[in-house]
């Protein structure tokens, strides 16, 4: 039974990295803390479902990558029309600002798809996979194999591509990047948009396990919130630590004390972080962010 328990917490646990990692890519490039996150996660469920899996009846692989296109449009929109017109205000105006789009994207999904929750079927089946005394719903192997393939392509991609350096000498130092002739504007966007494509990931594999809801992505966004300064605030490799130890955590105590506590102890744990290890797991290391 408890292992059942930490394998259902780690494919939760991969859900808040994938969002862990959103605030830690917009951290780090752009100096913001993007609230939005869990608003982009909602939005992205509803699109998914009403939309491309519902209304048009397209197969999941194709209603995914459609979803993931409209979700990263809608990222860059906003790092273009409201973030580069705000960098040269404080860095808290930006992130009020993330806020009310968050506000913007819920309200948009309650009138455009209304206050009715929506049910999805796993694409995967309601098959279980045993492992000796484990029973794993095939959903929770297919979250946890499906991050695991993107969090290697995101490192292979900023570790070897042209994009993932610049991208990477955009954040350790805008404006030196800037004068190196990179567009650095169209990175901000570009790293807002991939962002927003992980909170979309997130919202597409967590609707199978509940009802698609216009609040479904406001705890989940805090906790990848909470995921990232378990981490280590900004660190990338913290941030999926972070996301599957909160995971494992918050469920394991909900089988050891009660339920009714599961989000109480994700932010207990936050708390004791807070105050025995500040800096987090896997601190950042570039301390100066343009």
């Amino acid at each position: 039974m408890l292992g059942q328990v930490i394998v259902s917490g780690l494919a939760m646990g991969c859900i808040y990295a994938l969002i862990a990692l959103g605030y830690a890519y917009v951290w780090n490039t752009m100096a913001i803390v993007n609230f939005a996150a869990g608003e982009f996660l909602t939005f992205s469920a509803f699109v998914f479902v009403a939309t491309f899996t519902t209304s048009l009846q397209l197969p999941f692989w194709l209603a995914a990558l459609l979803t993931a296109g409209v979700m990263a449009l809608l990222g860059a929109l906003f790092s273009r029309l409201v973030f580069a017109r705000l960098q040269r205000q404080k860095a808290l105006v930006a992130i009020i600002a993330t806020v009310g789009f968050g506000i913007f994207l819920k309200e948009m999904a309650r009138i455009i798809y209304g206050p009715e929750p929506l049910l999805y079927a796993s694409p995967f089946g309601d098959g279980v996979l045993t492992l000796g005394d484990l029973r794993i719903p095939v959903q929770q192997v297919a979250i946890m194999a499906i991050v695991v393939v993107v969090m290697v392509l995101q490192y292979l991609a900023l570790r070897y591509t042209t994009i993932g350096k610049v991208m990477r000498a955009t954040a350790i130092d805008r404006e030196t990047a800037r004068l190196m002739g990179i567009p650095v504007n169209r990175v901000l966007a570009g790293t807002f948009a991939f962002s927003s494509v992980l909170a979309a990931l997130a919202g597409i594999l967590l609707a199978p396990l509940f009802y698609v809801t216009t609040e479904m992505g406001t705890l989940v966004g805090l906790k990848g919130f909470v995921a990232m300064i378990i981490g280590g605030f900004g660190s990338v490799p913290g941030a999926i630590l972070g996301g599957v130890l909160l995971g494992v955590t918050e469920n394991v105590g909900a089988f050891a004390i009660s339920s009714t506590y599961k989000d109480a102890i994700a932010f207990g744990v936050l708390l004791l972080f807070l105050l025995v290890r500040p800096q987090g797991l896997l601190p950042e290391r570039h301390a100066d962010r343009a």
